[in-house]
């Protein structure tokens, strides 16, 4: 491991490394909390914080002073832990790993990976990297240079949610004696996976270790929060339906596995690159538009409309080639590990309208579910 200038990270651009408590105490003499009681100013900087992150999953700043940054985290961190919404915590925690990321990228090589392993990726290094030759010029060998590297296994943890894609998949990248070598936009993107886990998993401990004291200090920006959580909150459902232009999609009649990835899209929970395919060509499959499979997709942290519209589109069959994907068979949700139940069918789509036909005999279709075929396909 090579570290030829010690490595410093300015807090103030990253202030979920500090200590609030300390910053507070050197600065004001008193804890967090009194700080809010006294300066009103870092309450609306912890509030512009989650506007931003709601809206736009981008945190502000950085702002001049390490209070105004370290403070206004903290308490924005702890009004999202004490609202109880996870979706929220996930947002805000994304928000702050998109700021790092922008930051990494003009950072020193030791800062990126002294960083990193400060949240989590104890092996990264930068040095002693990996010369990897790709060409040969006039009897002169090119090489493409991999200055960091890490612990294979750390890296498919890292960067599970990536490695969907093949540019990420370990076969594609060099590996040798257990570590994986990358380049620094690599290394950046792997960083801002773990950014990500390290602040959501900070924001949930703030709450837990919280007394009524902070619920109190921090009465005005809970109740701004949940007034911005329940602007953005749009009914999507009704009986435990959710109803599209086309017909009426009966989530009662979900297989287990689809169940389960409806209720954590919902819930802002993230799902990979697998997952994701899996629910949205499912409900393509059924019947439901563009626009109601982008909704279910709405409460995810990393949520972009442009970006999702456009991949729901292309899984629909409107964009490229044309061609309508398919719900993966239940034999290859098994293999991907997303399979819940042994429904007894080939595929998600038949075991919903097995369920279908199963609700209608008992009558827990109603009389008339306009749309929707009840025979199915099989």
């Amino acid at each position: 491991m090579s570290h030829a200038v010690p490595a410093v990270i300015d807090t103030r651009l990253y202030p979920f490394l500090a200590d609030p408590v300390a910053v507070a105490r050197r600065r004001f003499g008193v804890g967090p909390l009194e700080v809010a009681r006294l300066r009103r100013e870092y309450l609306e900087r912890a509030q512009y914080r989650l506007e931003r992150a709601i809206r736009s999953a981008q945190a502000p700043g950085p702002w001049r002073s390490l209070e105004e940054e370290v403070l206004s985290f903290y308490y924005a961190a702890l009004a999202a832990s004490l609202s109880g919404n996870r979706w929220l915590v996930s947002r805000l925690a994304l928000a702050e790993a998109n700021r790092a990321y922008k930051l990494l990228s003009d950072e020193k090589d030791e800062a990126v990976a002294h960083l990193g392993r400060l949240v989590g990726l104890r092996s990264l290094s930068y040095g002693n990297g990996y010369r990897e030759p790709v060409a040969l010029v006039q009897g002169v060998p090119v090489y493409k240079v991999y200055p960091y590297s890490m612990s294979l296994l750390e890296y498919l943890h890292a960067a599970k949610r990536l490695v969907g894609d093949d540019a990420w998949k370990p076969i594609n990248l060099p590996v040798k004696k257990g570590r994986v070598y990358l380049e620094k936009q690599s290394v950046v993107r792997v960083v801002k996976e773990a950014v990500t886990e390290y602040v959501e998993r900070r924001i949930l401990a703030l709450g837990e270790e919280a007394g009524p004291e902070a619920a109190e200090a921090l009465s005005s920006l809970l109740d701004h929060v949940k007034k911005l959580l329940s602007e953005r909150q749009r009914p999507r459902t009704r009986g435990g339906r959710v109803e599209l232009p086309r017909g009426v999609v009966v989530e009662e009649a979900f297989p287990p596995c689809i169940a389960d990835l409806a209720a954590r899209a919902r819930g802002g929970e993230h799902l990979s690159h697998h997952e994701r395919f899996a629910l949205a060509t499912f409900l393509l499959n059924i019947g439901a538009d563009v626009d109601y499979v982008v909704g279910y997709f709405r409460n995810m942290p990393d949520f972009n409309e442009r970006i999702t519209r456009y991949q729901v589109e292309h899984l629909a069959g409107l964009r490229g080639s044309g061609k309508k994907y398919r719900v993966y068979s239940c034999e290859k949700m098994k293999t991907l590990g997303i399979c819940k139940a042994d429904c007894g069918t080939r595929s998600p789509v038949a075991a919903y309208y097995q369920r279908l036909r199963a609700l209608a005999r008992k009558g827990g279709l109603g009389a008339s579910r306009p749309g929707h075929d009840i025979q199915g396909k099989s």
